[in-house]
């Protein structure tokens, strides 16, 4: 990417260097912080959950949910977490070191944060791509979806909506811009 001044600070940002991403999902933000020890197993690219009963599971994996900049060659990329169901998640397990992961059809998910400034997105359907052991899956919402999320990854945006992006999401509950 090339670099772009930002209106508001009139400071010129390299966008390949930034894409905004969550830490966790927010379903692991929801579990009180002392039980999640006990609840909760979180890596930098899967998480499970169990309620306190251990009678619901739940199963997320973190992807890519590439959205195309006007101008730019590469996509701006948000880091999000998705939900997987448990036959997903262990099929992604079996496949994360191989190298024709690729080649598997993509999983059904539902996008597991909150994104501010946009209408709820918690649960927006989608597909998980495995992409390679050394890429993260790509997450991409299904056509079907009339949310203004789903308009921007299909349609792109400008690279100056990529800089509002990184400033959002600073302020993300529990989770930090990359």
């Amino acid at each position: 990417m090339t670099l772009h001044r930002c209106a508001k600070c009139g400071a010129e940002h390299d966008l390949a260097d930034l894409e905004p991403s969550f830490t966790f999902p927010d379903a692991y933000l929801d579990v009180p912080e002392p039980e999640r020890k006990f609840r909760t197993f979180v890596g930098p690219d899967d998480c499970r959950i169990r309620d306190a009963a251990d009678t619901v599971r739940r199963y997320f994996l973190r992807g890519l949910m590439p959205v195309p900049v006007y101008g730019d060659a590469q996509p701006c990329s948000w880091g999000v977490w998705v939900e997987v169901s448990e036959r997903a998640f262990k099929r992604t397990s079996e496949l994360w070191d191989d190298p024709a992961q690729a080649a598997e059809p993509p999983f059904p998910a539902t996008l597991a944060n909150t994104i501010p400034e946009y209408p709820p997105t918690i649960g927006l359907p989608g597909l998980l791509q495995l992409t390679g052991p050394k890429t993260r899956p790509t997450f991409t919402l299904t056509p079907d979806v009339t949310h203004p999320l789903a308009a921007e990854q299909r349609g792109g945006v400008y690279p100056e909506r990529v800089i509002e992006w990184l400033v959002i999401s600073s302020t993300i509950r529990g989770n930090a811009a990359a």
